[in-house]
């Protein structure tokens, strides 16, 4: 009897035991992110590897409209009304649902600075803690910063693109998303929500805090609008617009204008500047559609127009998503 096959298969299978446990996937943690940014409150829940911070799937994420902005923006003492502070709370109690319900791990929840500008936003953070037990970090300006260029580079990364316009309704971006060279960030605030206000105070002379809408809008105001776009493109940094220069440089399209349906439409998810055009054309003569998605549609226009850029690759990945994968915050 050959006893040497007997006293080596403990080995054996203690080794193919050992590969096993190896080889095997890293196990996923379910993480729960939440954004109070403008006039909404962001999330975005998915399984995420706990090894390289990658996600696995998403779970479920969207947008909840909470007024904020708006509420500030009609106060004269940069304090948060009460209706706001309650619909907010609310918005956070059902997010704990959201978080009971998929049995998220671990939640970070953050604030934009900008919210700061109410002297009572302490009070707001404090309601959330208490009644739902979530802690809300707001964050600083390089906090913010080096979040929106993480999620930059996240959203380029999968389609290989290196350059990323975020426009959002309380800032415009255009973000060089290089992990070679760091940060490239032309950061301005005048989002959609100013540029609704240069729209209707300068370029169709109506009265300061004006309740009429900037719809409908002529094709004199529009090109206008867009002339004031384009001058505000021509300062983006010379390093982010030599690299557009480069030929077949694709951008990619991150932030509120982008989720919306029309942005959405196309199957490739590429949105080309003549579509964007005539998108715009069919909305100049109806009073239906949202101040904020014309600007946001004038200004992208405008910024095509003066960067040259002829396509924009439209990318579900947010900030709220990229929250999830950047991991200071889990670490």
């Amino acid at each position: 009897m050959n006893t040497e096959i007997f006293t080596s298969t403990p080995v054996v299978a203690t080794l193919a035991f050992f590969m096993m446990l190896v080889s095997k996937p890293a196990l996923a943690e379910r993480r729960m992110a939440i954004e109070i940014d403008g006039n909404a409150v962001c999330f975005a829940i998915a399984d995420v590897n706990q090894d390289n911070d990658k996600l696995h799937r998403y779970l479920d994420y969207g947008c909840m409209e909470s007024g904020i902005d708006d509420d500030l923006a009609g106060s004269e003492n940069h304090a948060l009304s009460r209706g706001v502070i309650s619909r907010t709370q609310s918005l956070f109690q059902k997010l704990r649902v959201r978080q009971e319900h998929f049995r998220a791990s671990r939640v970070r929840a953050v604030a934009r600075p900008s919210l700061q500008i109410a002297h009572n936003s302490g009070q707001l953070i404090q309601v959330i803690r208490r009644t739902t037990g979530i802690d809300v970090h707001v964050l600083s300006p390089e906090e913010e910063e080096r979040m929106d260029f993480y999620s930059a580079l996240r959203a380029s990364s999968r389609c290989e693109t290196p350059v990323v316009l975020d426009i959002g309704k309380a800032r415009y971006q255009v973000i060089l998303a290089d992990a070679k060279n760091g940060p490239q960030i032309h950061k301005v605030e005048f989002g959609s929500v100013s540029f609704v206000a240069y729209l209707k105070e300068v370029v169709q002379d109506k009265p300061t805090k004006s309740t009429d809408t900037i719809s409908p809008i002529s094709i004199r105001e529009m090109n206008a609008g867009i002339a004031f776009a384009r001058y505000l493109a021509r300062r983006t940094p010379s390093v982010i617009r030599d690299e557009l220069k480069k030929e077949g440089v694709p951008v990619t399209g991150i932030g509120a204008f982008f989720q919306e349906p029309f942005a959405l439409a196309n199957a490739d998810r590429l949105m080309n500047k003549e579509g964007l055009r005539q998108h715009l054309y069919k909305q100049l003569a109806t009073s239906k559609v949202s101040d904020l998605s014309v600007a946001s549609a004038i200004l992208v226009l405008g910024f095509m127009d003066e960067l040259d850029i002829e396509k924009i690759r439209v990318s579900d990945h947010n900030s709220t998503v990229g929250m999830l994968e950047l991991p200071i915050l889990w670490h």
